[in-house]
């Protein structure tokens, strides 16, 4: 054997050391060379198996592997496939494999040096995305568990959460770990994520994180959850408060304004019911009551509202009329301030309105039911069952400053 077949060896043999069964794969390799050694002493010799076993890279040698190839290389142990095989007569040649998440790497050369440098190559940004499987998303990546806990959600969400934890996936998580394998992801790499974001955005980022890696723990992908250390902080919500009868007055002029006419119904209705803006969509008026269905309510149980038409909003209302929501949440309440000339004053004030105007004649529990929020009493939650008939005539007593 000459010196640097010699030197090829002991590379292999180093590489091979460190793998499962590593005996074994070394007893084939030196197998293999002695066969090759013996050929070419005896050239009328039957030709061998080729030599197949691990070959390891060091960090130094991938460090300017693709960002995702890298990451998911590291994972497996920095280990591709070699193949010592005869080219000709006279010559071998060294063939390097790696087929594992999605990517197919396939390299030969005469040397294992060249053909290491050619698969190093092959990982490059600008080379590594023709080695990969379009639509591929390995069983264990990030993208694929968070699409399956999106899944298992569905219909235990309300439809409007559901969506938003979608939009909160796609924005700002699958960029970042998608392609990772989801045992790979450590609490740093989620930090530099939240990090970056605030409010209400971090809140919820923070709660889709921990119930996909939760969800990856009861499937038995993972041990222990990477988002523990990532602190969870409530977001200080901005105290709201009622209109003003100025305020009131104001609102109802600027809606008789040709610009905002189309939105008049559409405000009254929020102001003389306490909706949600996001319940407009449902909403519908059954006789003397507005029926709405009740957006805050958790594993997407569907629950039901009736509010009693107070004497006010059968005066200014057309109830024979469909409700409408004319636009989504965030541009109805542009409109609002436009319309109140005033950035501070959100459409959520309209629903404060009700609630106050109402606990001024009504007894608080009963506002509860018609805003939609659970009484804290067991004997509010299920045991009371008010008739319609008794529920029209507490409101027939409230008097809004219209």
């Amino acid at each position: 054997m000459t010196q640097n077949e010699i030197n090829i060896a002991v590379t292999c043999i180093t590489a091979l050391a460190s793998q499962p069964n590593s005996g074994e794969k070394i007893k084939i390799l030196l197998l293999n060379l002695f066969d090759s050694y013996s050929k070419s002493a005896n050239p009328t010799k039957v030709e061998q198996p080729s030599a197949s076993a691990s070959i390891t890279f060091t960090k130094s040698e991938i460090s300017k592997m693709a960002k995702t190839f890298k990451t998911e290389f590291i994972a497996n142990g920095l280990a591709a496939h070699v193949l010592k095989r005869q080219n000709s007569k006279n010559s071998v040649i060294y063939e390097i494999r790696y087929r594992r998440g999605g990517y197919y790497i396939h390299v030969s050369a005469a040397t294992l040096e060249k053909a290491k440098a050619a698969f190093l190559r092959e990982t490059l940004p600008e080379n590594i995305d023709k080695h990969r499987h379009k639509n591929y998303a390995a069983r264990g990546s990030f993208a694929a568990i968070a699409r399956e806990w999106l899944e298992f959600k569905e219909g235990k969400l309300n439809p409007r959460t559901h969506k938003n934890y979608e939009s909160y996936c796609r924005r700002f998580l699958l960029p970042a770990l998608g392609d990772l394998p989801v045992s790979s992801i450590k609490t740093i790499d989620l930090n530099k994520i939240m990090s970056g974001v605030e409010g209400r955005v971090y809140e919820d980022l923070r709660i889709v994180l921990n119930s996909v890696f939760k969800y990856a723990m009861a499937s038995g992908i993972i041990s222990h959850n990477p988002v523990t250390l990532i602190p969870f902080k409530k977001t200080e919500r901005s105290n709201r408060r009622t209109l003003t009868p100025d305020e009131i007055r104001k609102l109802l002029e600027r809606l008789e304004l040709p610009e905002f006419k189309a939105y008049k119904r559409t405000f009254l209705i929020l102001l003389f019911f306490g909706l949600r803006p996001c319940e407009l969509a449902d909403a519908r008026f059954e006789g003397d009551f507005l029926v709405a269905r009740n957006a805050k309510r958790k594993n997407g149980k569907i629950e039901y509202k009736k509010i009693p038409v107070c004497p006010q909003a059968r005066e200014m209302l057309d109830l024979s009329a469909p409700v409408e929501c004319p636009h989504i949440t965030n541009s109805l309440n542009r409109i609002f301030k436009r319309i109140m000339e005033d950035e501070a004053i959100t459409q959520y004030y309209l629903r404060h309105t009700f609630a106050t105007v109402c606990q001024q004649y009504v007894r608080p529990d009963i506002v509860d039911i018609w805003m939609g929020d659970s009484s804290e009493r067991l004997v509010g939650r299920v045991y009371t069952h008010f008739p319609d008939d008794f529920m029209l005539a507490q409101m027939n007593t409230v008097i809004f400053t219209v």
